[in-house]
């Protein structure tokens, strides 16, 4: 090899390390391509707010995964959280006319914060480990959702079908998955998202500088379970149902999305730009697995082999000092 080929690799793996989600961004134009090619009506003018409105659900899940997972920790009950936001909407709160958006989103939202901020709190004040407590919350939202709806039920015609589709000339989509953006980059505004750094990178350093651990693990684990919520919302209007069901698909997801945007699992750095990218690669690897005509059920694969293909290379990847990517 060259030594200016030498040079490049370097300055290409060295810009990798510092941005770790350079490669879902890079991963993603060329999976955007190959869809373009198998489909080239994948992405139209007619079909954009069905498609944004599909991918939705994926990135915002993958986004409310990744505060936990920065400092360290790792929600399994994200997915789940989805589910019950999706049941409670559908079954609960439109039947009983607490359904507009003025009441239901408040509710739905502290639903999903009080969740995480309950996992958060068994976490730093009861010393359970992280990995137990996320399986708790995972199969006893899980069974929570279960035990409000058994089984699927269609939703009468709401506001949340306007997010499948377009509010004014802006997809629904769009706004949905604009939130957890706009609530981060506000925090990073604050010493909020540096304190899930230095707590996702060394716990006991932090604790001995001062930091509030325990607070700053309990913030971040509301704000996965707020922006589950979200993501409940958003997929209610793409199903126009109700399903218990759904929520613990989408956990792996989360969790494939987040480490394909190059976000450790063992914390320290990584962000939610690096989640939404990561879950844009994941969702379009499904679209273009669909137009082969690829059975569905090889998706659980795939969605392994991302997570295990996106650990190895996050672990090669990552930067000598601890740092933080956007």
């Amino acid at each position: 090899m060259r030594m200016s080929e030498v040079t490049l690799s370097r300055r290409l793996i060295g810009l990798l390390r510092a941005r770790t989600f350079m490669f879902a961004a890079l991963l993603g134009v060329v999976l955007f391509v190959a869809n373009l090619i198998v489909q080239p009506r994948f992405v139209s003018s007619s079909t954009l707010p069905a498609t944004l409105a599909d991918l939705a659900p994926f990135a915002i899940v993958a986004m409310a995964c990744a505060p936990s997972v920065i400092t360290g920790g790792l929600d399994f009950g994200i997915g789940p959280v989805v589910s019950l936001t999706n049941v409670m909407l559908v079954a609960v709160l439109l039947p009983h006319g607490l359904g507009g958006p003025g009441v239901a989103i408040p509710i739905l939202l502290a639903l999903g914060a009080g969740i995480g901020a309950l996992s958060a709190a068994l976490i730093s004040y009861l010393r359970l480990p992280a990995f137990f407590t996320g399986m708790g919350a995972l199969f006893v939202v899980s069974g929570a959702a279960q035990q409000i709806l058994p089984t699927p039920e269609q939703a009468p015609a709401n506001w949340t079908n306007n997010l499948a589709s377009s509010i004014g000339p802006v997809p629904g989509a769009l706004i949905t998955m604009a939130v957890p953006l706009v609530v981060w980059l506000v925090l990073r505004r604050t010493p909020s998202v540096r304190a899930m750094f230095s707590v996702g990178g060394d716990a006991v350093t932090a604790f001995a500088a001062g930091m509030n651990v325990g607070a700053v693990r309990f913030v971040a684990y509301a704000l996965g379970g707020l922006f589950a919520a979200v993501a409940g919302i958003a997929l209610t209007g793409l199903i126009h149902s109700a399903d218990s069901s759904l929520g613990l698909q989408y956990t792996l997801i989360a969790i494939a999305a987040v480490a394909l945007g190059g976000t450790p699992l063992g914390g320290g750095r990584g962000g939610l730009v690096g989640g939404l990218l990561g879950a844009v690669c994941i969702f379009l690897i499904q679209d273009f697995l669909f137009a082969l005509r690829i059975s569905a059920e090889w998706l659980d694969v795939v969605y392994g082999c991302v997570l295990v293909f996106a650990v190895v290379l996050g672990t090669q990847l990552a930067p000598r000092p601890t740092g933080a990517a956007a």
